[in-house]
């Protein structure tokens, strides 16, 4: 049965789970970059190329997850540390659900994904897509000149309305480094994507490789500044519920583009 009490939460905690990712460049400020992409502890994820309709992520089917192991009955994220170096101003841990590969960076019209159901790690536990986000992720830097507005996609609401859209929620930024990751929006009253059914950059890209990714975000940490920490308890959390399979990975909000170390640890609980 699920956790109702603070006793239930302190008799179901497991071992912190620690992480620590390498300095990097960054795209610039306001830009978000992937975690999963660099070395560290947990080591790099490795992404393969599973065509448009992409494939499921669950721990370590792509490596560089934070360690898991699947609960008796339900697990809930209880306990997050966080600490930054320099230029990092937020951090997000999210659940990684599908990728694909294929996007053709100099099509400017739109490209069929039609991606598989997503494994039932939505915010209700099920494939439904509560809560479920889509982003443009990219893994070798892309060489447009000036920053694209126009990147757009269709998709399959939570309630399974078909025929929705929506942008980038801001611009395509000019040669986006590796890890840039952008967040797709939603259209009005959608709280969630249940699928994708295409793609349109409306600009090219000119070079370089992104994808979409769907995930679901678990905890943001908005940090006053950078070289500073955090650390959030269940209640600051609203002890958000994780499912079977569960691949948690880290992304960073950034203030620059030198940015410094990423460490802390996460503590789950059963029960």
């Amino acid at each position: 049965m699920a956790i109702t009490t603070e006793d239930g939460i302190v008799a179901g905690l497991k071992r912190p789970v620690v992480f620590q990712k390498a300095t990097f460049t960054g795209e610039a400020a306001g830009q978000y970059r992937n975690l999963g992409t660099l070395a560290g502890i947990p080591g790099a994820w490795a992404l393969v190329t599973p065509g448009m309709a992409g494939a499921t992520v669950s721990f370590n089917t792509i490596g560089g997850a934070l360690d898991w192991a699947d609960p008796a009955v339900n697990a809930y994220l209880a306990n997050l540390v966080v600490s930054v170096g320099a230029n990092i101003i937020g951090f997000m841990l999210y659940d990684l659900l599908w990728y694909q590969s294929g996007i053709a960076e100099t099509t400017t019209t739109a490209q069929t994904v039609n991606s598989v159901a997503w494994p039932s790690r939505s915010s209700d536990g099920t494939a439904n897509g509560g809560n479920v986000e889509i982003w443009m992720h990219c893994t070798t830097a892309t060489t447009n000149s000036a920053a694209i507005a126009n990147t757009t996609y269709s998709y399959t609401n939570q309630a399974g309305t078909a025929g929705r859209s929506a942008g980038l929620v801001y611009s395509w930024p000019a040669t986006a480094v590796a890890g840039t990751m952008i967040p797709f929006g939603l259209q009005a009253s959608d709280t969630g994507v249940r699928s994708v059914q295409s793609v349109t950059l409306g600009t090219s890209y000119v070079a370089g490789q992104v994808e979409l990714i769907a995930l679901r975000r678990i905890a943001f940490v908005a940090l006053p500044a950078a070289t500073t920490g955090a650390v959030l308890d269940w209640a600051q959390l609203g002890l958000p519920q994780l499912f079977n399979g569960s691949a948690l990975y880290g992304a960073v909000l950034l203030s620059g583009t030198a940015a410094g170390l990423t460490t802390g640890s996460v503590s789950y609980t059963h029960g």
